[in-house]
């Protein structure tokens, strides 16, 4: 069993990294996004990590609609899953999106 302050910690660090990248974007609009696109590879890879977590995000609510009509066994635990997998992910993409819209000498 996981504990439950555990559980809670991908969205909470989803949710930090997000509002980083608003406060760069804010404070340095023209230098953070000319920092995101100027390192194209890995901004390609961040933008194919971030479409498979949104591909895993929509099996969920399909899976969620299909249980309205259907239900089916473990589906909300399953569910519950790969929406913590998707929170990791999207941590992962926000933190270096993050790291890349900062100027070099305020690196987080």
């Amino acid at each position: 069993m996981v504990p439950g302050w555990l559980i809670i910690i991908p969205p909470i660090l989803t949710l930090y990294f997000a509002a980083r990248i608003l406060l760069n974007n804010l404070r340095y609009s023209e230098a953070a996004l000319g920092m995101l696109f100027s390192n194209i590879n890995e901004t390609t890879l961040l933008l194919r990590v971030f479409a498979v977590s949104m591909i895993l995000f929509s099996a969920t609510r399909v899976m969620d609609l299909i249980d309205l009509f259907h239900p089916i066994p473990w589906n909300d635990e399953i569910v519950a899953a790969l929406i913590w997998v998707v929170d990791i992910v999207l941590v992962y993409v926000f933190y270096r999106v993050a790291a890349t819209t900062t100027p070099q000498e305020k690196k987080i």
